[in-house]
């Protein structure tokens, strides 16, 4: 009778590791075909100047956190057209809450249409790196969480 949940936890975390698997290979061949559709086009910084509503969902893993946290945030993202940028937002993390903004941040656009912002908050041990896709017209962009947080959200754009 011990044994089964041990194999019951392995098989869990197995499937875990493979719904990650599944879902980062989606992710990938979506924006490879999003950055495609838009090849004749050139991206810059100037492309997402403006206001951006966004939301967003993950886990904060370990060693980040002891155990693996949920987490949910809904804010703002405000880029200059020059390469910096702020962010605001209300965080949910595993049950606490908080309102923060950024104490900086930068961000790039490649030509096809991918880039990263890297933003430091008030508290946090380091900074957040994501990573983007520019989709629909200039009008919203994909991104993830390219450290120990597991998460994905989506913005769009408040301002024309």
């Amino acid at each position: 009778m011990s044994m089964q949940p041990n194999v019951r936890i392995a098989e869990e975390a197995s499937l875990k590791t493979l719904r990650f698997v599944m879902l980062s290979v989606f992710l990938i061949g979506q924006a490879s075909v999003v950055a495609s559709a838009h090849a004749d086009s050139e991206f810059s910084a100037e492309s997402i100047e403006g206001v951006w509503g966004f939301s967003a969902a993950g886990t904060i893993v370990p060693p980040a956190v002891p155990a693996a946290t949920p987490a949910v945030a809904v804010g703002t993202m405000t880029f200059d057209g020059d390469e910096l940028c702020s962010i605001s937002d209300t965080i949910n993390i595993g049950g606490q809450v908080m309102s923060r903004t950024s104490m900086e941040c930068t961000y790039i656009v490649n030509a096809d249409g991918r880039g990263s912002i890297l933003a430091e908050f008030p508290g946090d041990p380091g900074p957040t790196p994501l990573d983007f896709v520019i989709v629909n017209d200039e009008e919203e962009l994909r991104f993830i969480r390219s450290d120990l947080g597991v998460a994905s959200g989506v913005a769009k754009r408040q301002d024309s």
